[in-house]
This record gives C-alpha cells, sequence and structure tokens, in this order.
C-alpha cells in the first residue's frame, strides 16, 4: 500500500495530466476503459488506490513517462513547442507530450553514454527582417552544414549527425504537420509520418529556420502577417526553398532540361524528385529565380495534366519514406547505455516501441548484436 503522501501526490498528477490534455472525467475514462467516470473521480480524489497495472494505462493515455506520476513536488515547467499548422485537439496534445518525452528521454541517453548533451552547432540566435536576410541564412546555413547539391536526400542524416538535433518522425493523423522545439535537451523537430516524403523534407527545412531564429521569435510570436498567413512562416517557407533547392544546382538542371523555351509537365516533375521536393515547391522556387514567370506556374499548377503526371510519377517515392523507425543515432546511443548496463531491456524496447521479444530482431537491421561485447577502443593524441 503507498504511503499517503505519495498516492495524494500520484492523484494529484493524473488529475493535471488528464487536464493538460484538455479531457473531462468522461471523456478520460472512457480513454482508459474505466466503467463509469466515477472509478476514475475517485482515483484523482485519492480515494481509491491505482495497481501499477493501471498506472502504466494512466502513462500510455496520457503520453506520460512512469516517472511523472511518481515524481515529488511540483512538476517542472514543459519546454515550449511551437507548430506549424497545429490542430489544438487531444490528439495534438498527446503528440505533443509524447515528443517531449522523447526529447528529454534522448537527452537522458546522451548523459548516460558519455555524449554532449543539448548542442545545437547552427546557433539559435539568427535574425530575419528581410527577404534578403532569408536568402543569406539560407545560404549561409547550407555551407556551415556541407551540404550536397541536393540536399534533401541527406537534410534528416546532417541535421541529426552533425548539428545535434534530435528528430522525430511520429504517425500524428490530423494533429499537425510539424513542430520544433529547443530546452536543456538542445533542439528537437517533430514531423508527421503520414506525409509524403518530399513533404517531410520540406518541413524539416522550414523547422530548422524557426530553430535558427528561435530567440528572435520568441520575442516576436504571431506578430505580422501577409496573405492570411503569418510572416514568419513565409520567411521559413522560402528558406525551406532556398536550402533544398539552391540556385547553383537547381538554376543549370532546369536550363539542361528546356526545349525551345519551353519545359514539359514530366522534366518539371522528374527534376522536383530529383531535388526530393514537392512540384508545386520546385515552380515557385523557379518562379523567384527569374526562371519562369508566375502566370506560368499558376496556370500549370491548375492543370489537371500536371497533376496525372505528378502523382503516376510519384508512387515510387514513398518507397524512400522515412517511416516511424528510430533514427539510427538514437538507436546506437540507446545501444550503448543498453551494453554499458545503463538501461534495461524492457526500457531500451519501450524507447523503440518494439516488444522487449523482438530486441534482436530490431537491432540486427541496424547492424547490431545484443550478444557481442563490442570491446575495444582507439586512443586519441
Amino acid at each position: 500500500m503507498a504511503r499517503p503522501d505519495i498516492a495524494a501526490q500520484v492523484a494529484a498528477r493524473m488529475k493535471l495530466a488528464r487536464k493538460e490534455l484538455g479531457l473531462s472525467l468522461r471523456a478520460a475514462a472512457r480513454l482508459l476503459h474505466f466503467n463509469n467516470y466515477q472509478v476514475l473521480a475517485s482515483i484523482e480524489k485519492g480515494a481509491r488506490e491505482v495497481t501499477t497495472s493501471e498506472l502504466v494505462d494512466f502513462a500510455r493515455a496520457y503520453g506520460r513517462e512512469l516517472s511523472f506520476f511518481l515524481a515529488l513536488g511540483r512538476p517542472a515547467a514543459a519546454p515550449d513547442v511551437r507548430w506549424r499548422n497545429r490542430a489544438g485537439t487531444v490528439t495534438t496534445k498527446l503528440a505533443e507530450q509524447r515528443f517531449r518525452n522523447f526529447l528529454e528521454a534522448y537527452a537522458r541517453l546522451e548523459e548516460l553514454s558519455g555524449r554532449r548533451v543539448g548542442g545545437f552547432s547552427l546557433g539559435s540566435d539568427h535574425e530575419v527582417l528581410s527577404w534578403e536576410d532569408v536568402a543569406r541564412l539560407g545560404g549561409e546555413i547550407s555551407r556551415q552544414m556541407e551540404l550536397c547539391g541536393r540536399p534533401a536526400l541527406e537534410l534528416r542524416a546532417v541535421l541529426e549527425e552533425k548539428c545535434g538535433v534530435k528528430l522525430l518522425v511520429a504517425a500524428m493523423g490530423s494533429a499537425g504537420s510539424a513542430a520544433s522545439a529547443t530546452g536543456d535537451f538542445g533542439a528537437g523537430i517533430l514531423v508527421n509520418a503520414m506525409d509524403a516524403p518530399w513533404r517531410i523534407s520540406y518541413d524539416l527545412a522550414h523547422e530548422l529556420f524557426h530553430l535558427l531564429t528561435w530567440q528572435q521569435e520568441s520575442q516576436h510570436r504571431d506578430a505580422e502577417a501577409e496573405s492570411g498567413k503569418p510572416l514568419r512562416e513565409r520567411y521559413a517557407d522560402g528558406f525551406a526553398s532556398e536550402l533544398l533547392l539552391p540556385e547553383g544546382s537547381v538554376g543549370p538542371e532546369f536550363r539542361g532540361r528546356l526545349k525551345n523555351g519551353r519545359i514539359s509537365f514530366l522534366n518539371c516533375v522528374e527534376l522536383a524528385r530529383a531535388f526530393g521536393v514537392s512540384t508545386e515547391a520546385l515552380l515557385w522556387r523557379l518562379v523567384r529565380l527569374g526562371l519562369l514567370k508566375k502566370a506560368s506556374v499558376e496556370k500549370a499548377l491548375a492543370d489537371d495534366n500536371l497533376k496525372k503526371v505528378d502523382k503516376a510519377a510519384r508512387v515510387g517515392d514513398w518507397a524512400n519514406h522515412p517511416g516511424t523507425k528510430p533514427s539510427r543515432r538514437f538507436v546506437t546511443v540507446a545501444f550503448e547505455c543498453l551494453k554499458l548496463g545503463m538501461v534495461s531491456r524492457g526500457r531500451f524496447a519501450e524507447l523503440m516501441g518494439i516488444p522487449r521479444s523482438e530486441i534482436a530482431v530490431f537491432l540486427a537491421e541496424y547492424g547490431y548484436d545484443e550478444a557481442e561485447d563490442y570491446v575495444g577502443e582507439i586512443s586519441a593524441p
């Protein structure tokens, strides 16, 4: 039987977690599969003790770690998560909480494995006040990241491996398209696994802009709007185009596909696929580079033939979808902690979102074997 003070603490945390999701007692009771909401009300009042299995159910339903319910004192302030197209539903709030859990767990694994925690090498204090600043920042960041001529093909790996951004691709349904966050854990980006692979690449670049200008945006939230869309969001879109479609690469390739001053719909689509972006994003980038006229692009985007060509050509691109599999870096850091005895097999499986019985198969997909010792070191001068 739990001590009265601990039981009261657990009850209070359960009520807090429910309210932060915006759930009524009745809605939460249905989510937890209680026969009636009075049972939940009794638990939140501390009149009914919860079992260990029920506590696990609460954690899953509310998107919380078990430690949240068991910790004493007031909970720490939650890191700010900024969304692009936030739906504001319970699903959104759950996705947001799971994103925070992921970021904090990732940082904890880095700490346990002796890696640097919270490093974001690109900085969050860049100032953007004009479209000229957007173009300048796009070029500057591209050089710092040492991206290739087709950045979308390597953006995810470079962001995580080189820049210290923690990336989570999660099936969020209609919760929202993407979000970003910064804190003691470093910097993180959340993208929706339900989106197309070319959309995910664009969202990563879009959210990177928000991370880069985080301090400035903290002072000017929802400030100026243009054409019904906040100017900062338009700047983020422009930055994504600058980063993913560099003029020095896309310009020559576009000109090479021209025939008698015209480019076919098929070549437009294939060029967009080569750069890992949507056809629409490519065409508007070409307008900004002065390579196509705005009226011509508007006409093309309204043409059903372009839509048909695009849809047919994109079928194979879904094979490049990252899915919801954890990134190699996240798995590597967690595996190091597992081998060092810093995390249990159960915790490792929980972090990876798999049953314990599948750990061996899961690790084999990343080239690891739990039975190996992985001993040996090299001394650095």
